[in-house]
């Protein structure tokens, strides 16, 4: 959202007109989006039926309910590198509506693609200067997941503010990993936070 007075956003036609003119007309199929979704992704995609003649459900975009992104089932190494997550991104709740408004502006594939490969080792360099700047002992096993848990807590609290939702749902996906004792990954943290970032 930028500043009052700033340059709006596009107001997209949800049901695209060159489908479906008459509603066009219907105030409730314009939606505030940003250029990126509109120009880039949307374009004129029919968002009630697939390529293929098959029905598709729709998020009605002006009934607001949460959405919870979760990266729990994801693997901690050998990702898109050796030391990157092979993330599985998963929305709750898991409704066919989601699935067609991830299918549309391909949200799965940009998260990954623009925030979690090339953000995960810089995040994981400023919760090591967090621990290091907070004087948190992490010499054990449960320290870890302690320092895990309360920086995911942090992250929680800032809700959208520069991504700290997907960061919270990273350090989630962390903590349970190592309280599940992957051990690969607990010596990773403990390197970590000692020194100036993974090895």
């Amino acid at each position: 959202m930028d500043a009052p007075g700033a340059p709006r956003e596009a107001l997209d036609h949800y049901l695209a007109k060159s489908i479906y003119p008459f509603a066009a007309a219907n105030l409730r199929i314009l939606v505030p989006m940003g250029n990126k979704c509109n120009s880039r992704y949307k374009l004129t995609t029919d968002i009630i039926w697939r390529d293929d003649g098959t029905r598709r459900p729709a998020i009605d975009p002006y009934s607001h309910f949460r959405v919870q992104v979760l990266l729990d089932d994801s693997e901690p190494f050998h990702g898109e590198s050796e030391y990157t997550p092979k993330w599985a991104i998963c929305f709750v709740p898991d409704t066919p509506a989601l699935a067609t408004w991830d299918e549309v502006f391909k949200v799965r594939e940009r998260y990954c693609r623009d925030h979690l490969n090339p953000s995960f080792p810089s995040w994981l360099g400023i919760f090591g200067s967090w621990v290091r700047s907070a004087r948190l002992e992490i010499d054990s096993d449960v320290e870890i997941v302690d320092a895990l848990r309360r920086y995911e807590e942090c992250l929680a609290a800032c809700g959208m503010q520069d991504r700290a939702f997907l960061k919270a749902a990273v350090f989630r996906m962390l903590r349970r990993h190592c309280e599940a004792g992957d051990q690969r990954l607990l010596s990773q943290i403990k390197n970590l936070v000692a020194h100036s970032g993974i090895s």
